[in-house]
């Protein structure tokens, strides 16, 4: 099964694909700018099931990130239209407390628009680690998500690093080792047994109009750029 996680740069998406892996398998970058360009393929193994989970390029990196935002909407459109054997999950990868304002952009882009929601999604939020109780968090929030109509199949609140080492142990072990036990479990739950293929859309120009895309000035010839640059029909 083929599971793709998306999400804004430095939302945890590589330490993710380590959790699921139970070793580092993939690069995790401390800066500013993120460290994953196009996309890697890391076969993992749950509960005696086989997955190849797909870590993207960050969306929404701006000028300090080493890769345009356009040019990661692009990659991540090429692949969740040609990944072999259909996809089973997509898994949007958010950092919280606070919820930004592309969330549910990128979301409605990614879910709604290029996979025609085909594809089951779900939400992980990271960064959790300093809440009280990490579950609380998207019973208390997703009423937000709601509004914007982001009713995901399953949601986990989470942290993605186990901390600092204090002693013999690190000072979120015991939130870490939660956090990868509700991974897999909504993994389970929700990757799709029956994995869908996601065919091209034609009009790539809907997506910029419906102000999903942030690629400044919607000219004739940006548009043009994207529509070649996808392989899409701009007529």
């Amino acid at each position: 099964m083929n599971i793709i996680l998306f999400g804004e740069t430095g939302a945890g998406k590589s330490s993710i694909v380590n959790m699921l892996a139970g070793y580092n398998v993939a690069r995790i970058s401390s800066k500013a700018e993120g460290c994953t360009f196009k996309w890697d393929r890391y076969p993992v193994e749950i509960s005696g099931k086989h997955y190849n989970i797909f870590d993207t390029a960050g969306l929404d990196e701006g000028e300090e990130g080493t890769m345009p935002a356009e040019d990661a909407v692009v990659q991540l459109y090429q692949l969740i239209t040609n990944v072999e054997d259909g996809i089973s999950l997509i898994v949007f990868v958010m950092r919280g407390p606070r919820i930004k304002e592309a969330a549910h952009r990128n979301w409605r882009l990614f879910y709604e628009i290029f996979c025609r929601q085909k594809v089951n999604g779900s939400i992980i939020i990271t960064g959790l680690e300093q809440e009280e109780d990490m579950d609380d968090w998207w019973p208390e929030n997703k009423g937000h998500f709601y509004s914007y109509g982001m009713r995901p199949f399953g949601a986990a609140g989470i942290t993605a690093t186990p901390g600092k080492l204090k002693g013999s142990r690190c000072i979120y072990q015991e939130e870490y080792d939660e956090s990868t036990s509700k991974i897999k479990k909504m993994i389970r739950e929700h990757a799709m047994p029956d994995p869908q293929r996601i065919d091209k859309i034609e009009w790539f120009t809907d997506v910029l109009w419906l102000g999903c895309v942030k690629v400044g000035r919607k000219s004739t010839d940006e548009v043009r750029r994207l529509v070649d640059r996808c392989g899409m029909s701009s007529e």
